[in-house]
């Protein structure tokens, strides 16, 4: 929760000419409905709203109720929680694409899994899967409690990497697995960058919004990995914990609408980098950019279940592009 809040206190500090005190008109919060979304929500606003003199309702209290919103189970699910959302071409998608690679590197780190195997007690049972989600181990790393030897253990044969590094590997494998290509992109990404820029258009046309200055989503690992695939600026690695990818549209001096794309994956510092979609002009120009993400964008849930529904799929690879590139390596 601590990153939440200092997430939210760079989000001050950012836009603090931009806007200075919560305001409706300005500013709307959607969460996904889980509950790690919502409480990352509140610690966030915690950070960017601070109560001043004259919003302090408790003695040395500087907290001030935000309000915010949460996606509805009938429709808005597969905007930030897309994991869970049934898709029957995404899933026969990952069952043809996913054997190869998790077999691959289960013979690849063989020992390693057999060590897994027999300090897990899975034994036989353990899948690619199921190493990957040992992943949570680092969980318990973050906030030092002891673990024992084999965590740590040096493996030469894999250039001295300890096991929690290659289950970290398995993971992030496991994890590109799921974007790695701009139709799987597309189904777990495409309806919340569709949502993002159908907003950024209607700004720039002056069209009336809900929230004119800053729209806020909370949600999770999985929902950064799949907009940053459906973009193409992933770097390949694990999100980290309180990671935020940020869109912010300018105007240019000739009334040119561009957008910048950043990604803030640690809240330690203030560092904070740009991504740059391949083949987009710098600074990109959002009709430019509109016209590159058509290929992995949704305009609603209606299409995405019928895409979903689709053996085939109605994705039009032909008018894809498909060069991959990354605006900057984060680490």
């Amino acid at each position: 929760m601590k990153q939440l809040y200092e997430l939210g206190l760079f989000f001050r500090k950012r836009y603090n000419g931009y806007i200075e005190k919560f305001n409706q008109a300005d500013i709307r919060i959607l969460s996904s409905r889980s509950e790690r979304a919502i409480v990352s929500a509140q610690a966030m606003l915690r950070g960017l709203f601070p109560a001043d003199i004259t919003m302090e309702w408790l003695k040395d209290e500087h907290w001030q109720p935000i309000p915010f919103y949460t996606e509805s189970i009938e429709r808005n699910a597969p905007l930030l929680h897309s994991t869970v959302h049934s898709c029957s071409r995404y899933d026969q998608l990952m069952k043809n694409e996913t054997a190869v690679i998790a077999d691959a590197m289960m013979q690849k780190y063989a020992d390693v899994v057999q060590l897994l195997a027999n300090v897990t007690g899975i034994g036989e049972g353990l899948s690619f899967g199921r190493i990957a989600a040992l992943i949570d181990i680092q969980r318990e790393i973050l906030h030092q409690l002891p673990q024992p030897e084999w965590v740590y253990q040096k493996w030469p044969q894999f250039h001295n990497m300890r096991t929690i590094d290659i289950i970290t590997e398995f993971k992030r494998i496991s994890q590109n697995l799921k974007y790695n290509t701009l139709e799987k992109a597309r189904f777990k990404g495409g309806l919340l960058l569709g949502d993002i820029l159908r907003r950024f258009q209607n700004v720039a046309n002056g069209t009336r919004v809900e929230a004119s200055k800053m729209f806020l989503y909370s949600a999770h690992d999985s929902t950064l990995h799949s907009v940053q695939h459906a973009l193409r600026v992933s770097n390949g690695l694990l999100v980290p914990y309180s990671a935020c990818l940020i869109m912010e549209l300018y105007k240019t001096d000739k009334n040119k609408p561009i957008v910048k794309i950043l990604y803030k994956n640690e809240t330690e510092n203030a560092n904070i980098y740009e991504l740059f979609v391949p083949e987009c002009s710098v600074p990109c120009n959002l009709d430019q950019l509109v016209r590159l993400s058509t290929p992995t964008i949704l305009d609603s849930v209606d299409n995405l279940n019928k895409a979903c529904e689709n053996k085939e799929s109605g994705y039009d690879a032909s008018n894809a592009n498909i060069n991959k590139g990354n605006g900057c390596r984060t680490t």
